[in-house]
C-alpha cells in the first residue's frame, strides 16, 4: 500500500508513470467532456435567450444552403448590419456544417462544443509534453483553461464563435516556437494554418486578437519581425475567403466604439468573486458575462505566484528563465506584449484603433483579455511544475494538492451557475431576431466577385502552404 501511495505521489509531483498518467488524463478528459455535454443539454437547447437566437439563425441559413444546394450570398433580413451572409466573418463555413443536414441547431452546437473541447485538451497535452508538466500542474492548467469564468459564461449565453478560444494552447506553443528561435518558416506556416482554421469556425474575433498580439510582440522584440510578418502575410492570403467579403459587406458601416473594464478593481473582482448572470456592474456597459474571468482566489494566487511575481523579479534581475522548462525563453517580449494587451482591455484605450480596418470591429475590447490570460496560465503551470518537482516536504505537498482541489471545486461550482438550463430560467427570451430568415438572391457583382476571388486566393494559398510544410517535414526527416 505504501509503495502504491508513493507511486501516486511521484506521479503528481514528479515524472508520472506512463500508464498511471494515461489513466488519469483519460479520466480528466472524460469528466470535462461530460460537464460540457451536460451544460449543452446534449443538444436540447431552446436557443431563446441572449445570443442563442442569432446562432440559430446562422444554423438555419446554413441548413437551407446545404439541403437546397444554394450559395447563401444574401439573407432576407440584415444581421449585424448586413444582409451579405458570406460577408459575416463570424459565421461558420467549416466542413462540419454538412452535419446540419441531419442535426438540429442545438445538436450541432453540442457536437461543436465536444469537438473544440477535445481540440483544447489536445493542445493542453502538447503543452504538458513541451514543458514536462507533472500531473498536479497539468490539472491546474486544465481547470483554469477550461472552466474559467470567461469561457463558461460565454458558452452559456451562446457566443459559439468563442469555440476558437479552445485553439489558443496551440497559438501559445507556436509563439513559444518563435521565442525559442525554432524553424521560422515552419512556425509561420503553422500559425497561418491555425488562423485559417479559426476563421473557418467563425472565430474572427479570436483571430483579430491573435494578430494584434503578434504585432505588439514584434514591436517589443523586433528581432522576430521577419517570421511574424511572414506568418501574417501568409495568413492574409489564407484568410482572403473571409476578409474580402467582409470588406465589401461592412464598407461605410459605423463602429459603435469599444468599451472595456472600468478599472483594475473590476478586473480583479471578476477573477476572484463568483457572480451569476443577475449581477449588474455599476455603470457597466455590458452584462456580467462580458466581464467574467472567474478563477477563484486559489486560481488568482496560482497566476500571481507563478507568473506575475516571477515576471516582476525577472524585470528587476534577469533576462532569462532559470527553470528548466522555460530556460530557452527570454520573457521580455512576452511579458510586455501581455501587459500591452491587458492595458487595451480597459475602458476607452482601445478606441485609438477606431479607424484601423478589422481592429475597429471589436465593440468590446475587454474580450481580448483571454489572450494574456492563457499565456499567464501556461507560464504559471510550467513554473508550478518545476517548483513542485523540487518539493520534498509532505505537508507542503498536501497544501499544494489541497489548493488545486479547492480550485477545482470553486471553478466547477461557478460553472454550474452558467449552464444553459439555469440561464434559461433567469434571462428573458430574446425578441430581437427573426428566426424565419431565408436565403434570397440579389444582384451584387462586386460582393460576389469578392466572395469567389477570396475563396480562390485562399485555396491556392492553402495548397502552397501544405506543399511547403511537406517540404519542411522532408528536410527534417533527411537531417
Amino acid at each position: 500500500m505504501d509503495t502504491m501511495l508513493k507511486r501516486i505521489e511521484n506521479s503528481f509531483f514528479g515524472e508520472p508513470g506512463k500508464y498511471l498518467a494515461a489513466i488519469f488524463l483519460a479520466v480528466l478528459f472524460l469528466l470535462g467532456l461530460s460537464h460540457w455535454i451536460s451544460s449543452f443539454r446534449m443538444g436540447n437547447i431552446p436557443m431563446s435567450i441572449a445570443d442563442w437566437p442569432k446562432e440559430k439563425q446562422y444554423c438555419m441559413v446554413l441548413k437551407e444552403a446545404i439541403t437546397e444546394k444554394k450559395i447563401p450570398y444574401f439573407i432576407s433580413e440584415p444581421v449585424q448590419q448586413t444582409d451579405m451572409f458570406l460577408g459575416l466573418p463570424e459565421t461558420m463555413v467549416s466542413p462540419q456544417i454538412v452535419l446540419l443536414k441531419w442535426l438540429t441547431p442545438g445538436e450541432f452546437e453540442c457536437f461543436n462544443m465536444a469537438l473544440f473541447y477535445t481540440l483544447g485538451f489536445a493542445g493542453c497535452l502538447l503543452i504538458r509534453r513541451r514543458f514536462r508538466l507533472n500531473l498536479l500542474a497539468f490539472t491546474a492548467l486544465f481547470l483554469l483553461f477550461n472552466f474559467n469564468g470567461y469561457t463558461v459564461s460565454r458558452m452559456g449565453v451562446g457566443h459559439t464563435q468563442w469555440f476558437s478560444v479552445f485553439l489558443l494552447p496551440c497559438f501559445v506553443l507556436l509563439v513559444f516556437d518563435l521565442e525559442t528561435g525554432k524553424n521560422g518558416l515552419k512556425t509561420a506556416l503553422q500559425l497561418s494554418l491555425l488562423f485559417f482554421f479559426m476563421l473557418l469556425q467563425g472565430g474572427f474575433h479570436v483571430y483579430v486578437w491573435c494578430v494584434f498580439f503578434l504585432l505588439v510582440y514584434m514591436l517589443t522584440d523586433f528581432k522576430k519581425w521577419k517570421n511574424i510578418l511572414l506568418a501574417l502575410g501568409i495568413s492574409a492570403a489564407l484568410s482572403a475567403f473571409r476578409l474580402l467579403p467582409a470588406i465589401v459587406a461592412f464598407a461605410g458601416k459605423n463602429n459603435a466604439g469599444s468599451k472595456g473594464y472600468p478599472s483594475l478593481i473590476t478586473l480583479l473582482s471578476a477573477m476572484m468573486i463568483p457572480r451569476d448572470v443577475n449581477f449588474q456592474l455599476y455603470q457597466g456597459a455590458f452584462g456580467w458575462f462580458e466581464y467574467n474571468l472567474f478563477t477563484d482566489i486559489t486560481g488568482f494566487a496560482f497566476i500571481a505566484l507563478f507568473c506575475i511575481l516571477p515576471g516582476i523579479l525577472w524585470a528587476r534581475a534577469k533576462n532569462t528563465e532559470s527553470g528548466p522548462a522555460l530556460s530557452k525563453i527570454a520573457p521580455k517580449g512576452l511579458y510586455l506584449t501581455m501587459l500591452v494587451l491587458l492595458f487595451f482591455t480597459f475602458d476607452r484605450f482601445y478606441g485609438v484603433f477606431s479607424f484601423v480596418p478589422f481592429f475597429n470591429s471589436q465593440s468590446a475590447a475587454l474580450r481580448m483579455v483571454i489572450i494574456p490570460f492563457v499565456f499567464a496560465v501556461v507560464l504559471a503551470a510550467s513554473r508550478f511544475s518545476d517548483f513542485t518537482k523540487s518539493v520534498k516536504n509532505g505537508a507542503a505537498k498536501a497544501l499544494f494538492s489541497a489548493g488545486v482541489l479547492l480550485m477545482a471545486g470553486s471553478l466547477i461550482e461557478h460553472a454550474e451557475l452558467w449552464k444553459i438550463k439555469r440561464l434559461e430560467t433567469l434571462m428573458p427570451p430574446s425578441a430581437l431576431l427573426n428566426l424565419s430568415l431565408s436565403i434570397v438572391e440579389r444582384d451584387a457583382p462586386v460582393y460576389k466577385t469578392a466572395v469567389l476571388s477570396g475563396y480562390l486566393i485562399s485555396l491556392v494559398a492553402l495548397l502552397i502552404v501544405v506543399i511547403l510544410l511537406i517540404i519542411q517535414g522532408t528536410k527534417k526527416t533527411r537531417i
